[in-house]
């Protein structure tokens, strides 16, 4: 495969193509018969995923570094502050192909191309972005900032009862080793992301400008009521957990409900027994709750809590709360967002300026230092699924206006 040159343009054939190739490459790493990829965080297709960025950045002339979080960090020009540009290679269950890997691909084509600049360059792709696995999200990018310990590791564990340490142990990996290293020395963070909505495929614009980016509570709640034979035990005496559980699910339904901008979902529910023929004893059940408003973002959540204290008052069970994460929104930073824009007009290149209801990488490293995000459309807005698609065109063409931009930096911050 043709690796781009130093000052190449990107929103080539050539480029898509490589595009095109490397996500195919990718996809077969956990790729499924049904078309879906499954590289969960710390398993081993994300540590073979991993493994393939680092050869295709080493084949460029890159050397890269894994921390103990997994973060691999590929270092084209070396020297601080430097621009850092990528995303993550993890996957939901059964997911797609392009949701962080796009990023993560052109990460790899900006390092790559956008030749010799008076500021380091690094791509890196961190490790366990997606909380499908632990029920917490951008672990690899927050140990990075530090703003994850050893005491927050230790309370995420996945639904088969496995830690996170011990699943990162199993991978030679050891989280609580990770140095926090994002910060002052990078001069500015860059990430390209399909855009997980219909916004950008519903209008005129090909690139989406992202302004902020939506926190999210990560709820879970431990149901006990009382196991019972379901011909047996007359409707009055039960302690159904799962009815308890229907109630809270609709209590979550109608807090994302309250507010325009507040999104709650229930997408996970264990039950036990988990037999048609028993009352069911134990319900867990998990929540994810996002806004872009850290006042509305709480008001929700608390009101899912109190929701759950009435319910098991009510209906004589117990329910046992957890908050698992807490993230407020972020804004970007504005600058660099300037610079994006100012490339887009002198390309005659149609965009438009969005918020982000999915949580993302680039919110963590916001919190440290400069951060901008690029989406490009993704069909029907479809991303967590095997039918989730997008261009390489358009990757191609958003890691050439990135290319461009991080020049246009690097030549604004050289003459001040």
């Amino acid at each position: 495969m043709t690796i781009p040159e130093a000052g190449e343009p990107l929103a080539t054939t050539n480029g898509a193509e490589r595009v095109r190739k490397r996500l195919a490459e990718l996809a077969l790493i956990g790729g499924e018969s049904g078309g879906g990829v499954t590289r969960l965080a710390y398993s081993e297709t994300e540590r073979e995923a991993h493994r393939r960025f680092c050869e295709w950045a080493s084949s460029a002339g890159a050397s890269c570094e894994v921390d103990g979080a997994g973060n691999s960090v590929a270092v084209f020009r070396d020297g601080a502050p430097y621009f850092l540009i990528g995303s993550h290679l993890d996957t939901v269950l059964h997911g797609g192909r392009y949701d962080g890997a796009a990023g993560v691909i052109a990460a790899l084509e900006v390092a790559q191309a956008v030749g010799e600049l008076h500021r380091g360059v690094r791509a890196v792709a961190f490790a366990g972005e997606e909380g499908a696995r632990f029920g917490r999200p951008t672990i690899g990018s927050s140990l990075a900032a530090g703003m994850l310990d050893e005491h927050g590791l230790g309370k995420l564990r996945d639904v088969d009862g496995t830690t996170l340490l011990s699943a990162a142990a199993g991978v030679g990996l050891d989280p609580t080793a990770t140095p926090s290293w994002l910060g002052d020395d990078v001069a500015c963070y860059f990430e390209l992301h399909i855009e997980q909505g219909r916004q950008l495929e519903t209008g005129a614009a090909r690139l989406g400008l992202v302004d902020a980016i939506a926190g999210s509570v990560r709820l879970h709640f431990e149901i006990v009521g009382r196991a019972d034979h379901s011909g047996a035990t007359p409707m009055r005496t039960r302690t159904d957990a799962l009815a308890a559980a229907s109630e809270l699910v609709l209590a979550v339904e109608e807090a994302g409900r309250q507010y325009r901008s507040t999104v709650a979902t229930v997408g996970r529910l264990q039950v036990k027994p988990n037999n048609v023929t028993t009352v069911p004893g134990e319900v867990t059940l998990w929540v994810d709750l996002r806004d872009v408003d850290p006042d509305l973002q709480r008001r929700a959540a608390r009101r899912v809590l109190d929701s759950s204290a009435e319910i098991a008052d009510r209906r004589g069970v117990r329910i046992t709360p957890d908050v698992l994460s807490e993230q407020p929104p972020v804004v970007l930073s504005a600058w660099p967002r300037a610079i994006l824009y100012e490339e887009c007009r002198a390309r005659g290149l149609a965009y438009r300026v969005l918020s982000s209801g999915a949580g993302h990488d680039a919110a963590v490293v916001a919190r440290r230092a400069p951060s901008a995000m690029v989406f490009i459309p993704c069909v029907e807005g479809i991303s967590h699924s095997p039918r989730e698609q997008a261009s390489p065109e358009d990757i191609a063409l958003a890691s050439d206006v990135l290319s461009s931009t991080l020049r246009r930096i690097d030549e604004l911050q050289r003459r001040g």
